[in-house]
């Protein structure tokens, strides 16, 4: 018997290349399906180990927790802050003894000082000499003296006046930088 068929044939060769393209999308499908499949699983692989090990962290820090020692923290705290001070002063420590030899070599030999005032502000040291010349010109040579140190910022002289039993009364002030103070001398 002869076959009827009552589509007629440009259709049935578009039904078969349809086939074929869903067919081919079908199979892209169901292979994209399985890798998100797979994505998703692996995802949550994942989690559940990154959870296990929050978890396993969590069970470390209360563990530490248990043993630590409230009295011991306190001692190493107070320890601390006293080894901090201490490296302050040692980073502070002034060194006194330098700069009275540091004045007696500027000194010169006909100059004679009789008083001495300190101070200490601003980061810098103030002294203030009360003494005594025989010329101006020692006095001058004096200044010059202590101009030319390094370490000394500013020399005034005050209160010039003459005297008759020591030559010249004056006040000389001298201000020397922090760093003379705080480094040791050469």
């Amino acid at each position: 018997m002869a076959d009827i068929n009552l589509i007629p044939k440009e259709y049935k060769g578009r039904r078969e290349s349809l086939g074929i393209i869903f067919s081919k999308t079908g199979g892209i499908i169901l292979i994209l399906l399985i890798l998100g499949l797979l994505l998703y699983g692996g995802l949550l692989f994942y989690s559940q180990k990154l959870n296990k090990t929050l978890n396993d962290v969590k069970q470390s820090i209360t563990d530490l927790d248990s043993k630590r020692s409230p009295q011991l923290e306190d001692t190493i705290i107070k320890t601390d802050k006293k080894l901090v001070l201490i490296e302050g002063l040692f980073k502070k420590h002034f060194y006194w003894s330098q700069i009275f030899g540091k004045i007696e070599e500027l000194t010169v030999p006909q100059v004679y000082f009789s008083e001495t005032k300190m101070s200490f502000a601003d980061e810098k040291l103030n002294i203030i000499f009360a003494g005594s010349s025989p010329t101006y010109t020692a006095l001058a040579q004096q200044m010059a003296s202590f101009k030319g140190e390094p370490l000394v910022e500013e020399v005034e002289v005050s209160n010039i006046a003459l005297s008759e039993q020591k030559g010249i009364k004056f006040d000389l002030s001298i201000i020397f930088s922090q760093n003379a103070l705080l480094n040791p001398l050469k």
